[in-house]
């Protein structure tokens, strides 16, 4: 098994490889395409035979892109994945940081032409396929590198959790910037199935109509999303009924109100958690498939994600969790010391394991409030703030306190048309959280900031919230 689009193409030519729009393309159209793809190039002298170089793509979810992505995949060449919405000087810096050449294979950016050279006809699994940015403790991005041999484990991984069919269809509603949706369209290609692509013109969270209509116009079995998103979903006016083709929701990305997954089984929506990251090729812990419409087990706010995957080993220490599989990264680009191979991975995640093995994720280690000399878990107080009614989204924050340290602090984002005071949200969170954890300051807001992805950035949000103060 390998990430080579040819294999797929001689495997599955009249197989549906992508879907955009009105585009449909067989493996062996998308093949012949990625094919002439790989001659430019070589032409233009972007391919590495070494495997060392990057090239840098602006990974928007377009079939140029896609066709460049596979390309770079089958010649061994490493993609720099760059967010579209980046600022120049963003992607500038990530370009020099990586030492990339720059690829434009829809009119967007620069090429710096370097001498020709030939692909390799074949190359180890523990050459680098990707460069993704990813958030490091400073702000300052680091550039997670993931082998081909992570990608390959990654693949079977989903494959022997859920059962991937080739008749199957992904929407890729999350970046293909992302190590999610980069996953996404190598998993498509592993397991010969179509992936359907999906590109907002503003952000998803404000066109999930048209996410609608893409999960029912193209009858898609498979879509991942993160509860934000999943939340608004639910909300009227949209009140989302998935169609009978849908037959899973893989639901991840940040900790899971169990409210949140008890009312979309109820509508019908069949969750999945999962636990991943950049760093473990998105994949490391998942939840049972067959449990996808059942309502939740009784417990905390937070939802277990699930146990861990094949060949997956999983570990708290300290409170932190840690893992260990073929799925994890290769270290980070320039800090060879962080490279996980053979041994542990210590993430930033608070966790809880239970008696089953099942791994409940209560929030990142940066976040923890420490207030009177507790500690609190922001994630466990806006999964009980969301289970409120009237709450659309929250984000709690430490606000430095001379007296405490810190105070736990809620912002929150009422729903259209919902009355909601402070006062009541209080005295409801009294009998859902011990004192400590309780907000002692509740704060209304008009919006609250999110990533590309949809998720709460909850940096941004605090950062705001003190500036104002």
């Amino acid at each position: 098994m390998t990430l080579s689009i040819f294999d797929a193409a001689r495997e599955a030519p009249h197989r549906v490889a992508l879907v955009a729009g009105d585009v449909r393309l067989s493996y062996a159209e998308l093949g012949a395409r990625v094919e002439r793809r790989v001659a430019e190039l070589r032409e233009r002298g972007l391919l590495d035979p070494q495997g060392e170089r990057p090239v840098a793509v602006v990974a928007r979810p377009t079939v140029a892109v896609v066709e460049t992505l596979l390309a770079l995949a089958a010649a061994g060449t490493p993609a720099l994945l760059l967010h579209a919405r980046l600022s120049e000087p963003e992607r500038d810096a990530l370009c020099r940081n990586a030492g990339a050449v720059v690829d434009a294979p829809d009119g967007a950016g620069s090429t710096r032409r370097t001498p020709p050279s030939a692909a390799p006809t074949s190359f180890d699994a523990e050459r680098i396929a990707a460069l993704v940015p990813t958030s490091g403790s400073s702000g300052t991005p680091r550039l997670v590198r993931s082998s081909h041999r992570a990608f390959l484990a990654a693949g079977r991984l989903t494959a022997e959790s859920f059962g991937l069919e080739s008749e199957d269809r992904w929407l890729l509603a999350l970046p293909l910037a992302h190590i999610g949706g980069l996953g996404m369209l190598l998993r498509c290609v592993l397991h010969r199935s179509a992936l359907v692509l999906f590109e907002p013109r503003r952000s998803v969270l404000a066109e999930l109509d048209r996410l609608v209509q893409a999960v029912e116009e193209h009858a898609v079995t498979l879509v991942s999303l993160v509860p934000t998103l999943l939340a608004r979903l639910l909300e009227p006016p949209l009140a989302w009924r998935p169609p009978p083709s849908l037959r899973m929701v893989l639901l991840g990305g940040a900790p899971i109100p169990r409210e949140l997954v008890a009312r979309a089984r109820g509508a019908g929506i069949p969750v999945v958690p999962t636990y991943g990251m950049t760093e473990t090729c998105a994949s490391a812990v998942l939840g049972r498939y067959v449990e996808r419409l059942a309502p939740p087990p009784p417990g905390g706010e937070l939802l277990a994600s699930g146990t861990a995957g094949l060949g997956v080993e999983l570990r708290l220490v300290e409170g932190l969790v840690e893992l260990r599989s073929d799925t994890l990264f290769s270290g980070y680009l320039g800090e060879p010391a962080s490279d996980p191979r053979g041994g542990w991975f210590r993430t930033l995640d608070r966790g809880v394991l239970d008696a089953r093995g099942e791994l409940t994720v209560t929030g990142r280690a940066t976040d923890v409030i420490i207030t009177g000399a507790e500690n609190v878990d922001p994630a466990e107080v806006e999964a009980a703030l969301l289970a409120l009614p009237g709450v659309r989204l929250a984000c709690v924050i430490g606000v430095p306190d001379a007296t405490f340290g810190e105070l736990v602090t809620a912002l929150i984002v009422a729903s259209p048309g919902a009355p909601l005071s402070t006062s009541d949200v209080a005295a409801k969170l009294a009998g859902r959280l011990a004192p400590h954890k309780r907000p002692r300051r509740i704060e209304l807001v008009s919006e609250l900031p999110l990533t590309a992805a949809g998720k709460l950035d909850r940096p941004a949000a605090r950062s705001s919230y003190l500036s104002k103060q």
